[in-house]
């Protein structure tokens, strides 16, 4: 599936995506990781960003395990998104994984009211740190941050943290707002010197 990397073109709302989500998840009864990201990735790889860190900061982080397949999920997407790989490539063991019959329609109903105030407060500014090559930039903090949320699984609040500041820069990128993403890129400054200074 070709995907749009740097967010031209027409795009839908978040809230939009979220519902496409949300119908995907019900019609499936025991949804995978794949499902969800089969609708994530239709337009963008910026969702497959912004809602695996919304998913830390939802009832589901509690769950043993969920952290790091968030943090390995945002981790090989921004690897995969500064190398303009034009198809996302996920392990089978991760595809593959189960959300839960119960749990996966709850999250994704928590996510409509974020969803709703990024298409509320986004606006296209500083576009060029979410075009190439700047980019790269938000992606490498991303990168970052997420390579490190599975060792930080067992510290409480701290891969909440993380996801939520990695949730911050791939909304920006997806909404083309530059100044969303630079809050979260001084967000995710914030939280690594947190999560080293608790080690």
């Amino acid at each position: 599936m070709a995907q749009d990397h740097t967010g031209g073109g027409r795009r839908q709302s978040a809230a939009q995506i979220i519902e496409n989500v949300r119908k995907r998840v019900s019609e499936r009864g025991d949804p995978e990781v794949g499902d969800v990201v089969k609708v994530l990735g239709q337009k963008s790889y910026a969702p497959l960003l912004m809602v695996p860190g919304l998913a830390l900061v939802s009832p589901l982080s509690g769950v043993p395990g969920f952290s790091s397949i968030c943090g390995i999920t945002i981790a090989l997407v921004s690897l995969q998104m500064m190398a303009h790989r034009r198809v996302l490539w996920l392990p089978g063991w991760l595809r593959h994984r189960h959300l839960g019959k119960d749990r996966g329609p709850k999250v994704v109903g928590w996510f409509r009211r974020p969803a709703r105030w990024l298409d509320r407060v986004s606006r296209h500014r500083l576009g060029l740190l979410t075009r190439r090559p700047l980019i790269v930039l938000p992606l490498s903090f991303c990168l970052v941050a997420g390579a490190i949320i599975p060792f930080l699984e067992m510290l409480p609040f701290t891969s909440s943290i993380l996801g939520g500041v990695v949730a911050i820069i791939g909304a920006g990128l997806f909404a083309r707002d530059g100044l969303i993403t630079l809050l979260g890129m001084g967000l995710v400054v914030a939280a690594v010197a947190a999560a080293l200074y608790a080690i």
